[in-house]
Formats: C-alpha cells, structure tokens, sequence
C-alpha cells in the first residue's frame, strides 16, 4: 500500500516534528519544552573516536568534516560496547576478547599518548535523529582514559584497573558536566601483559559526584556509607541512654534500698545480725548476733551479744 503524495508530505512533516521534540518533554502545567534527563540506573554508552593505525590521526566524515565517533569496544561479559549506569558506583568488568592487529597498534598510540583515547558520554539522554548523526557536539562531554603502561618491542605491559569520575551539577539535576578516567598503579609489577590475539581485561571502577568540585563533596557511595555509620551512632547512643536510665532510675535505687535495710539489721537467715542502736534484731538461725548498742535479744542457740547494755550471752534457760 503506497501513500499519495500529499500524504507523505503530511507522514513526513509529523514524522520531523516528533524527531525534533523526541529529547525533550512537556513540563507539567506548562506548555513549555524542557530536555530530558538521566534518571538512576539509566544506561550511558561510551563512543570513542576513531583513528588511523598508521599515524593515530583521527578519522573525520567524508560528508560532513565531522570527527567520527564510535562504540567503545564490545565487552565480553555483556556482549555490548561499554556502558555505565547513571548514579550507580561499582565496578564495571570489561575484557576485550580479542586485540587485532589493528587494535593492538592503537593500544600503543594510547599508552604512549600520541594518540590519547578519546571517548565521550552523552551529557543528556539521547533522543533524536540529529543525535545518532553526531551533529550536536554540545550534547556530549569528553571522557579521556589516560591509559598508562610501558611498550615492549613485541608487547606491552598495561595498567588495566582504572577509575572513572563523572561529575553532577547538583545532585538532583539529571545531567553529566565532566568526566575523566585514569590508570591506577601503573608503576607497581601487576601490569597486564599483551600481544597481538591477546584478551584485554579492563576493570573500571566508577565513582559519581554530585557537585563540580571533589574537595567538598563525597562520591555517591560514600554517602550511603556515612549515611550507615550516622544510624550506627544513633543506634549506639540510644542504647547508651536506655542502660543509663535503667540503671538509675532502677537498679541504683533498688540496691541502695537493700543496702539501708540491712544497715537497719532488717537482715534474717542463717546468722541473723541483730539491731545496731534500740533496735531488736531478728536472726533466728544458729550463732545469731545480738544487738551492739541497746536490748539486743536472739532466739537461738549460742546467741551472744557483742555490746553493752541489757544483751544477753549463754544459751536460754527454759
């Protein structure tokens, strides 16, 4: 089924005016366009511009003059170019299954920084025709990995654990400003030894910060770390002033109420202590102790006094 003509002037002018609005949505309440933005865990896929093997220069479009831009390499443990999740830090795995010949010599351009690995990340959600055809460079953010090794005659030794940072506005605004990504410990022995066929194993280990300066603020993990020892604080403080409150308000007091009742000679069982001053003591087990001071009595055998006044010594006589 073929469209006239006057109605594929009609297809083709709302299909223009859905492209031209599809990176953008209508902000509530208002009429008004606003561009879209990331949300957590939404995917970002890294391209990477393309060069020559022979001088490392970069490849430009032969329509346009643009500079070309590609997919990161495929990774093997997603079977898709590099991608990173917005907002989430962790590490990424991403091995190379194969250096081609090709490949292998830009490696060399990377390490050597001829040539540095020259990625971007877009700083928005895509959405659009104009989009794919790279024809807006002010949507993207330049991602350089600065790879760092050291270059053999037949191979070369690479320091593949790397950390990626991307930089937020402000933590709530859904655009990437900057990024960069680096090698870690490129002077220590764990380097990473490669030929031509060679699988190359890359782990990225990524790091998002809400605000522009690293200085005064924390990456996104760490805040769920501090966030875990705030609670943990808060745990430890609570418990701290449950056991204080018990302890006097229950324990203290119960203790010195025993304390004064036995001072009292209120105290009974096997070797009874008797009154302390006009008091009349109370023990009734064997060897019980009369009063010190006043009429201390016991009912016992053996009852003795230790004091003076009317205390009585010797056993009872019926």
């Amino acid at each position: 089924m073929r469209l006239s003509h006057n109605n594929s002037g009609i297809a083709a002018l709302l299909l223009t005016l859905f492209v031209s609005s599809s990176n953008a949505y209508e902000k509530p309440g208002t009429g008004d366009l606003e561009p879209l933005k990331y949300t957590p865990g939404g995917r970002i896929s890294v391209q990477c511009l393309n060069r020559t093997i022979d001088t490392g220069e970069h490849v430009q479009d032969e329509k346009t003059g643009i500079l070309q831009y590609i997919p990161f390499a495929t990774c093997n443990e997603t079977g898709r170019p590099l991608e990173v999740k917005f907002l989430e830090d962790g590490e990424v795995n991403c091995t190379i299954s194969f250096l081609s010949d090709e490949m292998f010599h830009l490696f060399e351009f990377y390490v050597h920084h001829d040539s540095p690995l020259a990625c971007r990340v877009p700083a928005r959600p895509l959405g659009g025709e104009r989009d794919l055809e790279g024809m807006s460079e002010e949507e993207y953010i330049p991602l350089v990995f600065a790879l760092a090794g050291k270059l053999e005659a037949s191979h070369m030794h690479l320091a593949t654990n790397m950390n990626v940072l991307f930089h937020l506005t402000s933590p709530t605004s859904g655009v990437i400003d900057s990024g960069t990504a680096y090698s870690t410990s490129p002077m220590s022995s764990d380097l990473t030894r490669i030929i031509i066929g060679d699988s190359l194993p890359l782990r990225l280990k990524i790091h998002w910060f809400h605000t522009l300066s690293p200085l005064s603020a924390r990456s996104n993990g760490e805040h769920a770390t501090m966030r875990l020892f705030g609670y943990c604080l808060l745990s430890a403080f609570a418990g701290g002033c449950g056991a204080y409150a018990f302890l006097v308000g229950w324990e203290f007091p119960k203790r010195l109420r025993r304390y004064a009742f036995d001072r009292r000679g209120g105290g009974g069982g096997a070797g009874g202590a008797g009154g302390i001053i006009g008091n009349f003591g109370n023990g009734t087990g064997a060897g019980g102790g009369g009063g010190r001071v006043g009429y201390g009595y016991v009912l016992g055998v053996g009852g003795m006094s230790d004091g003076g006044g009317y205390g009585y010594s010797g056993k009872r006589k019926d």
